[in-house]
């Protein structure tokens, strides 16, 4: 694949990534909301988590990244209410506060990321990449030669979480293993065998 053609490709699936970014900050919110429209998503900003879930019910967005600290609200909680709304939202989570525990409770509550403030918008920008690479598997992977829908299987759902997971712990597997609840070496087992098939994929 050429270089263009890669670039194109991740233009192709930002532009369908809408993004909404809450933060009660309105300089932060309108800073990470201008970064992120320059890097290719759609975006919109808001400092109400109000206005964020209605925009989620409307259908408004596919992402919200959202400060942990919002008027009236946390992150959890508010996390909670997006995906109790709509399943098939993506949260992300940001904060100032760089905690491991509240990065690992925020995975388990079902957030898709975890990011520290300041922002590291590189960070940012592959996070979203990643979960429009993820989308756009799970779309094209839900269609036969013939039409007809099927779904994920199982183990490569699991296999894509364990990994965005190990992502954001940066690559430490005892960071991992806590947040997934396993134990490591139920973890050393997983992507020692999810290596040898991909071994095996790139050798068919």
């Amino acid at each position: 694949m050429s270089l263009a053609h890669h670039t194109s490709t991740i233009l192709a699936a930002r532009g369908n990534l809408t993004v909404c970014v809450v933060d009660g900050d309105p300089a932060q919110m309108s800073l990470t909301r201008d970064s992120l429209g320059r890097a290719g998503f759609p975006t919109v900003g808001t400092v109400s988590s109000q206005e964020a879930l209605e925009k989620a019910r409307l259908g408004s967005c596919r992402v919200i990244l959202a400060d942990c600290k919002l008027p009236g609200t946390t992150g959890l909680a508010f996390l909670e209410k997006v995906l109790h709304q709509g399943p098939g939202m993506h949260v992300i989570l940001m904060s100032a506060a760089h905690s491991v525990d509240s990065a690992i409770e925020a995975i388990k509550h079902g957030a898709c990321d975890y990011l520290c403030k300041p922002l590291d918008y590189l960070r940012l920008t592959k996070a979203l990449d990643d979960l429009a690479e993820q989308l756009r598997k799970l779309q094209s992977s839900a269609v036969t030669a013939n039409g007809d829908w099927r779904p994920l299987p199982l183990s490569e759902m699991r296999s894509m979480h364990i990994r965005r997971v190990l992502e954001t712990c940066n690559g430490n597997r005892v960071r991992a293993a806590r947040m997934l609840g396993i134990g490591r070496t139920s973890l050393y087992r997983f992507l020692k065998s999810a290596d040898r098939q991909s071994t095996v994929r790139a050798g068919a």
